[in-house]
């Protein structure tokens, strides 16, 4: 969702403070959560690199089948995390209450493209590259509402790799992170709206005195 409906304004008339206050809003979450457009994922690539040396350091579990990554799918399903997870990707949209249990299945074609991609609702390994659990939980982080590779699909998946891997795995890839700038950390909080007026108040002030 963007911005932050909390705070802003329900209509305000165009070019008031009210407006620019929640255009303000809207470019503060998208910094926060650089690359996390649906257009442009921006941080895509660097992620990818990260998790490329990641996978080099770890001991990556295999799946035989599609249906072994199917059932270990089934348990991540049931556990606390996922199910706190999801309930906090639901965002007040009541829809998405029973897709909580995205369906996995085999690529058509192996061996050629990703290892795995999502459309949110079902994930879909390739056979040869992908029957693994690290590209298990990475589709999953998507389907968690962050269809992207910004600052809260990184701060998902390292809970992710935390609850499932381990502690020591969560740590090697949260330095793979920081070692190329992306950020996982917490958001900075956008000003209230009174901060943020007299903020733009001095500013002006300042432009008349220049």
């Amino acid at each position: 969702m963007r911005g932050y409906p909390e705070l802003m304004f329900k209509s305000p008339y165009y070019d008031t403070p009210e407006y620019h206050y929640n255009q303000y809003l809207v470019r503060h979450k998208e910094k926060q959560n650089k690359g996390a457009s649906y257009t442009r994922d921006s941080e895509r690539l660097k992620t990818y690199r990260a998790e490329w040396a990641f996978e080099g350091q770890i001991d990556n579990p295999k799946f035989k089948t599609i249906e072994e990554a199917q059932k270990c799918a089934k348990k991540i399903y049931k556990s606390k995390t996922w199910i706190k997870l999801w309930r906090e990707s639901l965002d007040g949209d009541i829809t998405k209450i029973l897709g909580g249990q995205p369906a996995v299945v085999a690529k058509s074609r192996s061996g050629r493209g990703n290892a795995g991609f999502t459309n949110g609702r079902t994930v879909t390994l390739d056979t040869y590259a992908g029957l693994n659990k690290y590209v298990l939980l990475h589709e999953l982080t998507h389907c968690l509402g962050h269809m992207h590779h910004g600052r809260s699909f990184r701060q998902t998946l390292l809970k992710m790799v935390g609850a499932f891997m381990g502690a020591k795995e969560k740590k090697i890839l949260k330095a793979e992170f920081k070692k190329r700038k992306l950020a996982c950390g917490d958001a900075r909080k956008p000003m209230t709206f009174e901060k943020w007026n007299a903020s733009r108040i001095r500013m002006q002030e300042m432009r008349k005195g220049v």
